[in-house]
């Protein structure tokens, strides 16, 4: 395996920087990996599995930071910086990140091409698809898919739920996106009002993951998905388990035609321990 840090840009100019594994043999075929909320190319332990798992079948593997990078992130764009990182990202902008990664990749004539997120990155790479219908996309792999607005309502008090969406609709009303508000699910406990109730609020544009429908919950977009997907999650994972096992999973095959869905027993929403495990369930689907 051979493997080589980058610098890519997306399509608005922010660099983006990463790490592609390539296969000791030349390989048309590439994997790009998009992190979850406020993470990065290298943090999670699983990629290193991973990175060996796919180039030892002759797939490259892409891992790189998007704009949601960290929390509070200085990014470089251009000749100049801006400061977004997940406390300020806005969902949709992840079309500009994963089109520059998708450009990159294809200019180093990669034709086939697998998008696989985690978390939040699984919602990205579903909506990518959806919205652009890139034919060199032949797969999907979801690590660990969310209802984002379920785990809000999950993770959050009630107070402290009902006092991010108060405080969030007041300062987007009067033109504060900008403005932190207390948020415990990230670490560092803030997120900006913008992104909060843009993307965390139900009805958001992310909002297409919806655990709480129940198993017969309809999703117009997932629905749209006409390409084969993996779904790979932990019996114990924390995030995606906002509600019963086995309604997440008759929901995701109600809604995704082409859909495989792999448990990993013991895991959690990192793969804690568990790595070989995820590995091995990828390797088998590939």
């Amino acid at each position: 395996m051979k493997q080589e840090l980058v610098r890519m840009s997306s399509v608005d100019n922010i660099e983006m920087v990463g790490m592609l594994y390539e296969p000791e043999e030349k390989s048309n075929r590439i994997v790009i990996h998009v992190h979850g909320l406020c993470g990065n190319f290298y943090e999670n332990k699983f990629l290193d599995t991973l990175a060996k798992t796919y180039t030892n079948k002759g797939y490259s593997f892409l891992t790189f930071n998007n704009r949601g990078t960290n929390f509070i992130s200085e990014l470089i764009k251009g000749n100049d910086f801006e400061v977004i990182g997940g406390c300020y990202e806005k969902f949709k902008d992840c079309l500009l990140d994963i089109e520059g990664a998708i450009t990159y990749a294809k200019n180093k004539k990669y034709t086939e091409i697998i998008l696989e997120g985690h978390s939040y990155g699984c919602n990205k790479v579903l909506y990518y698809y959806d919205k652009k219908r890139d034919t060199s996309i032949k797969k999907i792999i979801l690590l660990a898919p969310c209802d984002i607005p379920q785990e809000c309502v999950k993770f959050l008090s009630k107070e402290e739920y009902e006092t991010a969406k108060q405080e969030s609709t007041k300062l987007v009303n009067e033109g504060n996106e900008s403005e932190l508000i207390n948020f415990s699910v990230n670490a560092n406990g803030v997120i900006s009002a913008g992104t909060y109730y843009n993307d965390f609020l139900p009805n958001g544009e992310n909002d297409f993951i919806r655990y709480s429908d129940g198993e017969n919950g309809k999703s117009e977009l997932l629905n749209n998905i006409n390409i084969p997907v993996l779904v790979v999650f932990g019996d114990i994972d924390e995030c995606v388990l906002t509600t019963d096992i086995e309604i997440v999973k008759k929901y995701l095959n109600n809604n995704i035609e082409n859909c495989n869905i792999e448990i990993i027993k013991g895991a959690d929403h990192s793969y804690t321990n568990k790595y070989k495990e995820l590995g091995k369930s990828i390797e088998n689907n590939l």
